[in-house]
């Protein structure tokens, strides 16, 4: 009896095979995103309206440390106003509040306020917003426009990640 020769097929190394089986592992035994059902949504919707609601209130009371406290420390935040960026940080914003006079009061009333519950800890917020800047002697200016703002659920609550407000433009026509 006379053996057929096999076809050659190259060896490949047995390295290659582990790379390839470490990357099936990881893309297959990635645990699912945790799900978020309509009760959990419907928490975050109240809890961030809460949330928002004792920032406008803190506002009002011109109680900027506690107004500070509910801006992310996260390295990733950032607010822009009317399409440039304005603070890159938590920081930054704080020392925005610090520059007002003592006892200058914001209002700020929000209509329109649409919460979106994107995943556990995460909320998007819209809303169309006027607000009051009023000074120790009585003097106000005010202004409005649309806000945006992503809310994260960190140590110590509910706290602004990042957004973008904006006053209406004028347009030609």
């Amino acid at each position: 009896m006379r053996l057929q020769p096999r076809p050659h097929r190259p060896h490949l190394p047995p390295g290659v095979y582990l790379a390839g089986l470490a990357i099936w592992l990881g893309f297959g035994c990635q645990s699912a995103p945790a799900s978020l059902t309509e009760e959990h949504a419907a928490a975050i919707r109240d809890s961030v309206a809460a949330a928002l609601q004792e920032f406008r209130d803190l506002g009002t009371a011109a109680d900027w440390e506690a107004v500070g406290d509910f801006y992310s420390e996260s390295p990733n935040f950032r607010f822009y106003e009317n399409g440039a960026l304005q603070y890159r940080s938590a920081a930054d914003v704080r020392a925005a509040l610090g520059a007002f006079p003592p006892e200058t009061r914001i209002r700020t009333d929000y209509r329109d306020t649409d919460v979106v519950s994107l995943a556990p800890g995460l909320a998007h917020v819209r809303a169309r917003f006027e607000s009051t800047f009023t000074s120790p002697d009585g003097s106000a200016f005010g202004f409005g426009g649309a806000v945006t703002m992503i809310w994260a659920h960190e140590t110590g609550g509910w706290r602004i990640l990042s957004g973008h407000s904006s006053a209406p433009v004028p347009r030609g026509g």
